[in-house]
């Protein structure tokens, strides 16, 4: 049976998103659990050319991105109980990288009956600038997108 795929992010965390997609995933009892540790994260910390050297910068980076996957573990490990308490089957894939780049590549493979994300907030002239990841996971679907 096709699972319900909950797309979120260090950027995209919604408890209504992870509400409706478990209420979704009560259908067919199977729940994929997208987690994406956003590359970019550290980036936006540390956009600053003040930084000495590039190992600083790389080192900074490499700090930032740990911490936050260690938060989104454990935001991760959250919903996983909160499924499983309701009889949901769940397999999570946690991967540092683009949000969109990866989440695509995950629904060609699983084919999901649906995908529930949210969106970040950022400004909207970084998303016309830069684009949107939820954007670009909705252009490539091939299954309802519903954004929460």
């Amino acid at each position: 049976m096709q699972a319900v795929m909950l797309a979120l992010s260090t950027f995209r965390q919604s408890e209504l998103a992870t509400s409706k997609a478990l209420d979704e995933a009560k259908k067919t009892n199977n729940l994929l659990l997208v987690y994406v540790v956003d590359v970019n994260l550290a980036r936006y910390f540390i956009g600053s050319d003040q930084l000495v050297t590039e190992q600083l910068k790389n080192r900074c980076e490499e700090e930032i991105l740990a911490e936050h996957k260690e938060r989104g573990k454990k935001y991760v490990e959250n919903i996983e109980t909160r499924a499983r308490t309701s009889g949901i089957s769940v397999k999570t894939v946690f991967q540092v990288g683009r949000f969109g780049l990866i989440c695509v590549d995950i629904m060609q493979k699983v084919n999901p009956s649906v995908i529930v994300t949210t969106r970040s907030k950022r400004p909207e002239w970084v998303k016309k600038f830069f684009g949107s990841p939820v954007s670009y996971l909705i252009k490539h679907a091939s299954c309802p997108v519903v954004e929460v």
